[in-house]
This record gives structure tokens, sequence and C-alpha cells, in this order.
């Protein structure tokens, strides 16, 4: 038996060591998990590209004027852009540009008697401040340059009708064409401006509307609407149709909040917010108390407009400098009644404001609210539509926008089409250069040019319109054109590259009256339609609650977005409170609900007809349609978006965002305006956890129950993160413990029969 003992011993823990392993969690080679609360990233320290703005107020960095390095080959290169100055800016002293640069070129030899000797190499650079050279700066080393331009203030007076500064760089190495020289100039994003100013209260005026408001300079834009503590659902509407406008005149990049004239002190608010918000009062006269503390070109007097010869119901639009901080300004958009402030935040949402007896007031007679007939020709070329011609002569790419209408209610025929008029230089690379048109930033036509264009001054190029690319209310025509020398030693002096964009260029818009498709089944993932079908958002209306600011800055930051997409000529958009929907009015609109369930009557009348309805008196929706139900405490935030037809419209929807928690209702927002968020959104339901977005639509039949409850969606997995190594825990098999013991049991029936036999065999040895 002790002969064999020490193979079987070795043939034990084998075995032993093999299940082991089985039982041991499997651990996932090569998964790492996301960072958790707990865990620091490691990273090598970055200097940020604002440490320098931080410590001088005066500078300004490339970094906060565009994305990007500007690169520059040569021999011949220019590159151009515009940016913004503050309105409470004044500058003085002396300007200065200060520019770090890359150089690099090959090294250039010609032969002397046989005998190769070294050129010295290079080229220039010309920079231009609004078209007037402030520098030529030679290159003739290659690597790392710093270079101070001083500045006039002269410099800074813009050529451009909308105040911007232009900023021109010019790379002419063309002197060493013939040497095969390779020049490239990186314009680094460390550059910068230094630019000594000082502080002036902005222009007021209504003719520069929406400035001083929205400057889109390298400072954020950002407004606080003010409203009344108890505002009628006129005045929140007036309110949305505000940031509706300054979402679609901003791209919706303004930072937008809302508070109530009694939350509001600014005298008590942040530096920053002091640093950064204009200030926008909503509201009657009589709501407002504070426009009692103003300085008023048209002041209130007994909690009213005095208006000369106007009507009780004018609209009142006035601008003053901010008492609170005199680098914003404080915009009032008011009337005596609550017809009147909606005149007035409609007259705003034109973006076009003409002056009463001071240039920061307007008054407000009268806003056409349907469409506005408008004679006009189906043929109408660009000097119609108040263009004058382009012509572009610099090297690279450049591009000019025109913008035409096509009114609500109307859609363009078939054949509709853009004629291009243009002409060109023959000494183009035709290979390379190009002239691309895009219709609403999608491609519908590109010209190639050739000799024979080129021998004609004028040139017609039919480019057809898709109609279904054509949306109601304002579309843009992008012309964009490359231009590349067939000789890259050709001098821009010459100028004799160049093509140009004639002004009897042509749109053929033959209009027809648009067809209207009923909503049969809606789908988050379309959204933001239909609520984009109307331009004006004439068809679109918020159902919001009674004092609850939460959900009116949920529906502000939905509008701005919407502002954003239709970038209509007005907004004409409604807002009800959830108590009060007119059954006169519930058949026009699509319906935004925002807010808590048990707070919104609307809510309990439709519950019925919602993907996952509510329970009584409760805010957590009942999940039926999901594969899994799980216990969800009642003061556990959650978030949840539910689209269905319209119940007193089938070809309208309604749209209703609700919360159990203020929380729960910010992420159910937060999933229609962020667009990582968005892109996830799909079915009729969605239940909104933080990030995570579960859906289902319960429009599709059950496979296995035949009714509504089929889960359209995909189900997180759960994976448990190991904290000290990094690697992910898999679950273990629930086979593993049984085989183990059967594993067991009959090793140690193996070793008893072994040593049985043992013990049998030494016994006969000795008989």
């Amino acid at each position: 038996m002790f002969k064999h003992f020490p193979k079987l011993l070795t043939i034990l823990v084998l075995c032993i060591g093999v299940f082991v392993g089985l039982v041991v969690p499997v651990r996932a080679q090569g998964i790492v998990p996301p960072p958790t609360a707990t865990q620091t990233p490691v990273s090598t320290p970055v200097v940020s590209q604002q440490t320098l703005t931080a410590v001088n107020s005066n500078i300004v960095t490339l970094a906060q004027l565009r994305k990007s390095d500007i690169q520059l080959i040569g021999p011949y290169d220019a590159v151009s852009f515009a940016f913004a100055l503050p309105a409470d800016w004044s500058l003085n002293g002396v300007p200065q540009l200060s520019l770090s640069m890359g150089v690099s070129f090959n090294t250039i030899t010609t032969l002397v008697q046989g005998q190769s000797y070294a050129v010295a190499g290079g080229g220039t650079l010309t920079v231009r401040l609004n078209s007037v050279i402030v520098a030529t700066i030679p290159l003739n080393q290659v690597g790392d340059i710093e270079n101070n331009i001083p500045l006039r203030l002269s410099d800074f007076d813009s050529i451009r009708s909308d105040g911007r500064m232009l900023l021109q760089f010019t790379l002419d190495s063309g002197a060493y064409c013939l040497a095969d020289q390779h020049m490239q100039v990186n314009i680094h994003l460390a550059s910068y401006f230094n630019l000594p100013h000082g502080l002036i209260p902005p222009v007021t005026d209504l003719v520069n509307f929406p400035r001083p408001i929205y400057q889109n300079s390298f400072v954020p834009d950002s407004a606080l609407l003010v409203i009344p503590d108890q505002p009628s659902a006129e005045e929140l509407q007036s309110a949305l149709t505000i940031a509706a406008t300054l979402g679609s005149i901003s791209g919706n990049t303004m930072a937008l909040e809302m508070t109530t004239v009694g939350k509001f002190d600014p005298y008590q608010q942040s530096v920053s917010q002091k640093n950064t918000n204009h200030v926008i009062l909503v509201g009657k006269a009589s709501s407002l108390p504070i426009l009692s503390q103003l300085q008023l070109p048209l002041p209130v007097a007994g909690s009213k407009f005095q208006i000369d010869d106007g009507s009780v119901d004018d609209g009142v639009v006035e601008m003053i400098n901010s008492p609170w901080n005199a680098a914003r300004v404080v915009l009032v958009v008011s009337g005596n009644t609550d017809q009147g402030i909606i005149k007035a935040a409609q007259a705003v949402s034109t973006g076009v404001l003409r002056p009463y007896r001071f240039p920061n007031l307007a008054i407000v007679q009268q806003v056409q609210t349907g469409s506005v007939s408008v004679p006009r020709a189906v043929d109408q070329t660009l000097a119609d539509l108040g263009y004058a011609g382009n012509l572009f002569s610099d090297r690279g790419a450049d591009s000019v926008s025109y913008i035409f209408n096509v009114p609500q209610g109307m859609a363009v025929g078939p054949d509709a089409y853009f004629n291009l008029v243009f002409g060109h230089s023959a000494l183009l690379n035709y290979n390379r250069s190009e002239i691309v048109v895009m219709l609403n930033n999608k491609p519908v036509g590109s010209v190639r040019m050739s000799d024979t264009t080129a021998n004609q001054p004028k040139n017609d190029y039919r480019i057809l319109i898709p109609a279904s690319e054509v949306v109601p209310g304002n579309n843009r025509i992008d012309v964009t054109v490359n231009i590349v020398p067939v000789d890259d030693c050709t001098p821009p002096t010459l100028q004799g590259l160049w093509i140009n964009i004639w002004s009897d260029s042509l749109l053929h818009l033959p209009l027809t009256p648009a067809s209207v498709n009923p909503v049969s089944i809606q789908d988050l993932a379309s959204y933001p339609a239909p609520f984009t079908h109307n331009p004006l958002l004439g068809d679109t209306a918020f159902v919001l609650e009674k004092n609850d600011l939460l959900g009116w800055n949920a529906a502000l930051h939905i509008v701005s977005f919407l502002g954003q997409q239709v970038n209509g000529s007005m907004t004409q958009l409604s807002v009800f409170y959830g108590d009060n929907v007119p059954e006169a009015e519930r058949s026009k609109y699509n319906f935004l609900i925002i807010g808590h369930p048990s707070q919104l009557p609307i809510v309990r009348e439709i519950n019925n007809k919602l993907p996952a309805p509510f329970s009584a008196n409760s805010d957590l929706a009942t999940e039926t349609s999901f594969q899994v139900n799980y216990q969800i405490p009642p003061d556990s935030p959650m978030g949840y978006v539910e689209m269905l037809p319209s119940p007193w419209n089938s070809s309208n929807v309604i749209l209703a965002i609700l919360g159990n928690t203020p929380q729960g209702l910010g992420w159910a927002t937060s999933s229609l305006v962020d667009p990582t968020l968005r892109s996830r959104l799909a079915g009729n339901f969605a239940a909104i956890n933080d990030r995570q977005i579960i859906t289902t639509n319960t429009y599709l039949p059950s496979i296995a129950t035949g009714d509504s409850s089929i889960q359209a969606a995909n189900v997180p997995v759960t994976q448990t993160a190991n904290a000290e190594s990094g690697s992910v825990l898999l679950p273990r098999p629930v086979w593993v413990l049984p085989a183990l013991l059967i594993s067991v049991i009959l090793i140690i029936l193996i070793l008893a029969i072994v040593v049985i036999g043992s013990w049998l065999r030494n016994r006969t040895r000795l008989k």
C-alpha cells in the first residue's frame, strides 16, 4: 500500500486542483471595468488652455476662437476666420498678437562648379486684421518660432456687416518654387491676443437685437428669464417663446435658466452669475413689481404702462443697461394684459424690432399669427433675394450661403431646381478645384470645371432640388468652392485664380399645398417630429403644473432645443396649465405634458391610454410591458417619457415627460435634449434612471400571449467589478458544485478500492 501511496497522493492533488479551479469564480482576462467613484484614473498633467486667460483677463487665446491649429502649406496658402469681441469691451492701450508657430521646410541645395552648396530657404507669413496688413514675418529658420505683433486700435475697425473681426494668414514661399522647396507652417492654439480694454455699457438699441443678449463671441452667452411668482399661462407662454427664439438664434448654445421674481435677488447672486447673465423680465406690468425700480424709457406708473394713443392690449419691449452689472443688459418683454405680452414675445421671436420714440423701446400693436400672404414669383434670382454676386480669389476652400423661405402649408414641387451661373479662371487645376452645392447641410450637386467652361464668362449648371429636403420656413443653400492652381508656384499677386458666382443664378421653386399625413404609430425614435413639422411651432402646446419652477425650466430647455430645430420666422407655441386645457383647444395641438403625474389632472384623464399608466395617487409607472419588473421605492428617482396618439385628434400626438421626483423629471428632460441620450430613445415608452434608458413599444403584440406587452429594448447586463485587480468576475455555472461533490466521492471510492485491494494482496502473501 505504502508503495503506491505517492502516486495516489499525486492523483488526488491534481484532481482536487482541477475542480477547485472550477469552483473559483471565472476571472475574465483583458476586461477592464469603467472607473468607479472610488477610482482615480492616472493621467499625464496637461496645462489648461485657460491658464493664461485666468491670470490676465486681457488675453484671448486662439483656442478660444477656433478648435484646431492653423495649417499652411507652401508655396502659397491662406486661412482666414472671423470672431467677435464682447459688446462691453472698449479697447485701449497697445493691443498685441503673439504667434506661436512651428515652421518646417526641406534643405535646398545648388550646384556650383560641380559642388553642392546649401541655400537659405524659407518664405513669409503675412498677417491681416480686417484686411489691413499688420505684419509680414520672414520664415527663414526651422523649428518653433514666437513672434509678437503690435497692433493699432484702428486695426479693430470691422469691415463686416455683423461687426466681427476678420483675421487672415497668408503664406508665401514661392521664391523657392523652382528649387522644389516644401514648406509647412502650423500656428498653434497657444497663440493669443493681448487686448487691454475697459468696460463700457453695451449698446441697448433694439435694432441690434439679438445683440447684446446673444453676441457669439469667445465669452459664453447666457440669460436668466425672470417671470412672475404666480404666472398666468400666457406669461409662461411668452417666456417659452423667448426661449425658443434664443435657441433658434444661438443654435441652442446659450445657457438659459428661469426663475421667479420672488426668488430673483441680483445682489445675492454668485459672482459667476452676475458676470454672465443678462436678465429678461417677462410678464405683465402688474405682475412684475421690480419694473418700477428700473429706469425704463417707458416707465411703469400705477402698475401699468401709460402708452400714448395706444391700446390696452399693446405689447412693450424695452432694453436697458443692467443696474446690477454694467456689462449686462435687462430686456423687458411686457404689457398691461396677457394679450399684450404675447404680442411682445412674438415680436421678439421674429428677430426684427422697430423702435418707438426711443431706440431702446418698441410698442407692438398687432402680430399676424396666420400665414402672411406675400406675392412670390416662381423664379427668383439671387439678386431678387437680396444677394450680390460672389467672387472667390483665395486659395483653398470658401463658401457663401443663400436663404430662401417656403411659406407654412406649402411644399416645393418635384421640378424645383437651382440654376447656378458661374465663371472661373483657366489657371485652376480642374482635377482638384471644385464647386459643391449643399441644401440644408446635405449635398445636392457639384460642378466639374474645364477649359470649355473657362472660355465662357458665364456658365449655367442646373441642380435639381429634392422636394423632400425642403422644409417649411427658412432653407439654406451653401455654395462651397475650392481653388487649387494648376501650378502651385502661381503667385497670388497675379490675381489669376478666381471663381465667380453671378447674382443672376436662379431658384425655380413651384409651390403646391402641402399634404398632411395623419400620424398612425408614434415612436420616440422620430422625436423631435412631429413637433418640428410646423416651423412656427403653431401646433405645439405645453401643459405644465402650477407652482412648478422645475417643470417650467424643463419646458424651457426642451423648447430651446425645438427652436433650434425649426428655425422659424416667428414662434407661435401655446401653454396651458394641467387643470385647465379647454375642450375647444385640445384637437388643435401636439401636446408636451411636463411634470409629476399625480399633480397633473390631464394625466389622470388620459391615464388609461398611456403606454405605461400610473396607479391612483402614484407617480411610479406600471412597467408591466418590460420583460423583468422590479420593485421601486416611491422616493427612488425615476423619469418617464411616453408617446401616444392624441385622444382628441388622431393626427396629433401627446408626449408626456414625467418624473416621480424632481431628479427623475430632470432625467426625463435630459433624454430629450442630450444628443447622446436622445439617440437611444425608441418605442412609445422609456424609463430613465440617470443615463440608463430602457424602452419598449406597447403597440407590438407579445409573441407569447398575443397582448401588447412585448419589450423592444436592450436589458442592461450587470457586471461585478473587482476593485483590486480591475478585472470582471463572471457568474459561476450552477453545475460546478454538484460535479465537484460527485468527483470527490468517486476519488474516495477509488482510494478505498485501491487500499482494500492492496490489503487483500498483502494478506494473501502472508498466508
